[in-house]
This record gives C-alpha cells, structure tokens and sequence, in this order.
C-alpha cells in the first residue's frame, strides 16, 4: 500500500501470504514497505481514526448523545492522522495528544456556567428541583397503579421522562461514575426595602414627638415601615404628652406606635424590646433626640446591600443638633465609630475609613434577620453601657460586618451640663454599668480577660465575689454561628491596637534619678489625667507594678520630632547612662493635691504622652506630639497617657452620651 493510500480504501483483492517473523511485522506494515503484509498493514494505518473517538467517548464529561458532537469531530482528526502520519509511534503520538486537547477543552465547557437558563444558576436548580418533583409525583403515581393491580384494576402506567433502556453504552456508564463540580450556591441578598425604626425614650418628653416628626419629614414616606416609639417608664407617659394628631394616625402622619414599659427597664431593654416587635426589613435604632439629613435611608439601603448579604450593619456620621430648634449645628461636633481601649471602655476614632471598629452605640441599622440570627443584645445586661462594645465584637467576630454610611448625616443631641434641657432626667445605675462591660468581656475578650479585670474598676467581681451572671447564651451563639476568637478582631484592625502602641512590644517604668521615684498617672474625673512622681514599684522591690507606672512607646510620633522631645532622651532606656531633661511636674504633698514644682532628671516621658493645656472637646483633636515645655512652673501642662497616635486617627473623647 503506498502511505499516500487513505486507510478507508478497499483493500487489495489479492494477499500474499509468506512467512514473515511477526516481530517485525508491525515495523514494516507502519512504514508499508512490508510486500505481504496485507490487510494487517491497513488495520495499523487505521489505528488512530478508531482510537482516538473511542477514546473521546469514554473520557467525555459528559457521554452518551451529549458527547457525540465531539466523538464525530474525534474520528475526523483520527482519519487525518492516519492518512498523513505513516509511521505507527508518529500517528499514536499525535493521537494521544489529539484525544488531550480535545477532552481539555471538552471539560472547560463543561466548567463553564450554563447562561442556558434565562435568570442563570438559580433558574437551572429551580428546574432540576421541578424534574425532581416531577420524578416524585410520577414514582407515586407508578405506585398507585401497583396498588390497583393488587385490587384486580387495570394498572395505568405513567411514562418516564428521561427513561433510557438497558444496555446503554459503556461510556455512559463511566460517565455517570465520573465526580462533576457542585455549583457554588451564592446567597441570595436579602430583599432590603423597609425601615423599622425604634426610639428608646425614657423621660424625653416633647423630644420624642419632634424625633418622630423629624424622622417622617427627612425621610422618604415608602421606606418607612413603621417608626416603635418604646417608653421606658416615662412620667408622665409619652401617650399623654404627645399630640392627638399623631396619635391619631392616618394619611400624612408617621406611622407611629408605642411599646410601654410601666416600670423603667434602661436603654438595653428597650431597644431590645423594640427591636423584637419590628416587622420592617431593615430595624434601625436610634436615639429619641435625633435628626436626620435628607437621603440618610438611602445611604443606609446602599451600604447594607454592598455586600451582598444580610450581614452589613450600618452606622451614619453623627452631628450636632440644636435642642432649640431642633436642627442641625453647621460645622459642629461630629463623629462615626469608636474603638474599645483596655478597660472595656471606648472612645472616637477620627478618620475611620469604611469599616468600624466599634459602634458608638446609639445610632445603627441593621437587616432584622442578622439581628435574629445574632440574638439582638444580651438579655442579662442591665440598664445602660456595654451593650455596643458586646454587639460590635459579636459581628465582627460570628460572620458580619460594621461600615459607615456614606452620605448618612444624623444630628444627635449632647448632654450639655450647662443647657437644663438637656439634662438626663434618669439615672444609670454604675455597678450595672460595669458589669455589663465585664460580661462584654468575659464574653468575647478570650485571653486578654485577664487584662481587663486587672483594672481597679473591676474589683467588685475579681475580688468582692459579686457574679456576673449566667454566660451560657454566649456560649449557644458562639457555637451556633461558628465565631472566631478575638485575636481576629485584633488583627483586623491592626492599625489600632499594634501600630499604635495599645499592644506595645515592650513596656516599662520611668524613674526620675535625683529622687529615685517613678512617673505615675493619676485618674482625674475628665480627660486630661495628670501624672505625679510616687515610689516605684514592682523590680527589685518586689510585689506587684502598679498598672499606672506602665509606659510604653506608643504614644510618640516619631514624624514630628521638632516638638518631640530630645532625640537621646527619646531613645534612651531607663537606665544610668539615661541623659536629664527638664520636665515640670508635682509631687505628692498637701492634702489638696500637692503643689507645683520644676523637677530636673531622667524623665523620658515626654517623648510617649499626649500634653494639652485644656480639656478636649468633641471636635478638638489630640496633639500628636508634645507641646513645648511650659516655661514658668506657674502653669504645668497636664499630660495624659492616652491610647496612642494611631496614626493621627484618634479625637478627643468625652464620657458616652445616653
């Protein structure tokens, strides 16, 4: 046969039979030199066309008539092969290579997503659960009619959508053996349209009622759902200090209701109360002296669906309101998150970026099913405080998120202790307080626990026995939601508690040399602190180093050192080869708090404290390095051990608001 000959041809009509040793039949019969070899030189020739489609069709993803197509394609490369290639190992190769490329090809079609179905994956599952169904209803049918035989009925048998016959092809049979992909079931986003929103009022007065009004007002009429007025034990109660008109309801009115509480149950129990009975898609809570800028629900809806989850809870920029007129304070205080410091309390971070450490607390929104799935607030806490520090750490850590609203304004009213309207005209029990921030703690501080309770607020419960109640809820949510454990959380906002110093890498003591005291922070009512010079203790005294004599170098900024400190103080250790400064400061003394004095030593304080010569306000910031040293002892500057830096991203921060 010539190697031009294609291997479909007839085959010569004579055959030369001779002796020829079989092993090197093949050789000659591939390259057609071989003068007898017969129909055994063609039946090698055709050995790629009838291989490669056999091989095709039992590899194929899919097989049976759905892998023809591509076995039909298969056998013409196979022919190709066979009439170009005359040597046999030649042809093999090419084939196996052929049957590769194909099935490569064959098995990224079958990766792809089916665009088929007109709404994609969702509809494909829809229909194979309708095939289901439908196999289903035909399986009952086929067994109904059984039943009818055993009665002597004739049965009716139901035909059987896509029912194939024994003995279908062996490709078939290792294709349905074959492990295929899952498709990725994407969660659908929950369907964010209405707002429930809840106002905790205790003692609010008129305040509630131009809460409500400023609400329905700045806010688009079909996004509100329903606005849960909670009055926690109001004398009188709001019901009878509110106007017929909105009590009344109807067209153009907001559509209010009242959940009463007829003894004073505190925020946490309020807003968990209201945040049960909400209906609406979303449940925002905020405070019952508040209002919104025009568009803030919008902002609210957009941000809660940019995840595409329900796991998004949302907080908005939080302005100045003025109690007198009820509107906005331009160019006022303002703020968005907080973050949590060591003693479970909290305070402003400016600059925050989209996502949120912390929630201040009053002011949020959430979907109502992530605030089913993480069980609201905690329903041993008691009154007021902690409740944000718990929620915040619980979503970050059980699945969800916290973000700012971008373009969400709401005007919130200070307690401002010299404006009588504003006075808060309830009081907050301090022991439920600070076991609220303790069970916060307990509950999701893991190993850093321990540090928390180190502080002398926390006595009542690490020395005084008092309990912090049952735990076990948090235990059921976080087995039920999988959480993670809060080095999570530390690592995530990193730039708060490693580079600013919350977690230093070393700390240590100052002590001043001509007196062999050491520096030590002294907790005023309000920021700032002040520091005195005490005996050391701890190191080679013994016992146990004062929490207030623990400095680390977080504080300083080492961008700015023109009003730093001096550079060889700034790297000194405390030590004897530690160079002196001048720094003002007092000692202990009189009963009044001791009196002002120049000291002159080893003090490398400056170089790690905040120093202002007033107390903060909202919108002041902290110096983000020292100021210089006062030049008369006249007038110290007081300085505070803050939290650090934080990279310029910390306000100045005032006791929480109720």
């Amino acid at each position: 046969a010539s190697p031009a000959t294609p291997c479909l041809q007839s085959p010569p009509s004579r055959v030369q039979r001779s002796a020829v040793p079989i092993g090197s039949l093949l050789p000659r019969m591939a390259r057609g030199q071989g003068k007898n070899s017969g129909l055994a030189s063609y039946a090698v020739r055709c050995l790629p066309a009838l291989l490669l489609p056999l091989v095709v069709a039992v590899f194929h993803p899919q097989g049976g008539v759905a892998g023809l197509p591509l076995v039909l394609v298969a056998a013409a490369f196979g022919a190709v092969i066979s009439a170009a290639l005359p040597y046999l190992h030649l042809s093999l190769l090419a084939s196996l290579l052929m049957a590769m490329l194909l099935l490569c090809a064959a098995y990224v079609q079958e990766l792809r997503p089916d665009d088929s179905h007109p709404h994609g994956a969702a509809s494909a599952l829809q229909e194979a659960s309708a095939v289901g169904d439908e196999a289903a209803r035909l399986g009952n049918a086929a067994a109904v009619d059984a039943a009818g035989v055993a009665e002597g009925t004739e049965p009716k048998v139901a035909p059987r959508r896509g029912h194939q016959e024994p003995g279908r092809a062996a490709a078939e049979q290792v294709s349905s053996l074959r492990w295929r992909p899952q498709p990725v079931a994407k969660e659908a986003p929950t369907d964010l349209k209405t707002m429930s929103i809840v106002l905790p009022c205790a003692f609010e007065g008129e305040f509630a009622e131009k809460t409500v009004n400023a609400i329905w007002d700045n806010t688009r009429h079909e996004a509100i759902k329903e606005i849960i007025v909670v009055d926690d034990g109001s004398r009188p109660p709001l019901k009878s200090v509110m106007s017929k008109r909105i009590l009344a309801g109807g067209p153009g009115v907001a559509p209010m209701r009242i959940i009463r509480h007829e003894k004073t149950k505190g925020l946490i129990g309020a807003k968990k109360a209201g945040g049960d009975a909400a209906v609406g898609d979303v449940i925002v809570f905020l405070d019952c002296h508040i209002s919104p800028r025009r568009g803030w629900e919008d902002s609210f809806f957009l941000q809660m669906k940019r995840a595409g989850d329900h796991r998004t809870v949302v907080v908005p920029t939080i302005t100045s309101l003025d109690p007198d007129t009820w509107k906005e304070i331009q160019n006022g205080a303002n703020g968005k998150v907080c973050y949590v410091l060591w003693n479970s309390d909290f305070t402003w971070l400016a600059n925050p970026g989209r996502d949120a450490p912390l929630m201040s607390g009053g002011l949020l929104a959430m979907s109502r099913k992530w605030w089913e799935e993480t069980e609201g607030y905690d329903e041993h806490m008691v009154a007021w405080g902690g409740e944000n520090i718990d929620q915040s750490i619980r979503i970050w850590l059980c699945g969800g998120r916290i973000e700012v609203a971008e373009g969400a304004y709401i005007a919130h009213m200070w307690r401002d202790a010299k404006n009588p309207k504003t006075t808060l005209k309830y009081p907050i029990p301090t022991r439920d307080v600070m076991r609220n921030k303790a069970r916060a703690s307990k509950a999701w501080f893991g190993e850093f626990t321990e540090k928390v309770f180190s502080f002398p607020e926390y006595e009542a419960f690490t020395k005084h026995g008092e309990p912090l109640g049952d735990m076990s809820n948090f235990d059921r949510l976080k087995d039920k939601l999988q959480c993670k454990p809060f080095t999570h959380y530390l690592q995530r906002f990193s730039y708060v508690y490693f580079d600013s110093g919350l977690i230093p890498e070393d700390i240590f003591q100052i002590r001043e040399k001509k007196t062999g005291l050491c520096l030590e922070r002294i907790q005023e009512q309000q920021q700032p602190h002040n520091v005195v010079l005490m005996p050391c203790g701890g190191g080679e005294g013994g016992g146990t180093t004062p929490e207030l004599q623990i400095w680390h170098r977080g504080n300083r900024d080492p961008s700015r050192k023109a009003r730093s400190c001096e550079p060889s103080i700034a790297r000194s250790r405390v030590g004897p080869s530690i160079s002196t400064s001048p720094w003002t400061t007092r000692t202990q003394g009189s009963s009044s708090g001791g009196t002002t004095m120049p000291r002159k030593g080893k003090v490398v304080t400056a170089a790690w404290m905040w120093c202002r010569s007033s107390p903060p306000t909202h919108s002041s910031s902290l110096r983000t390095a020292i100021a210089p040293r006062p030049s008369s002892p006249k007038a110290p500057r007081r300085c505070d051990r803050a939290a650090g830096s934080l990279r310029q991203r910390t306000s100045g921060c005032e006791a929480p608001w109720s």
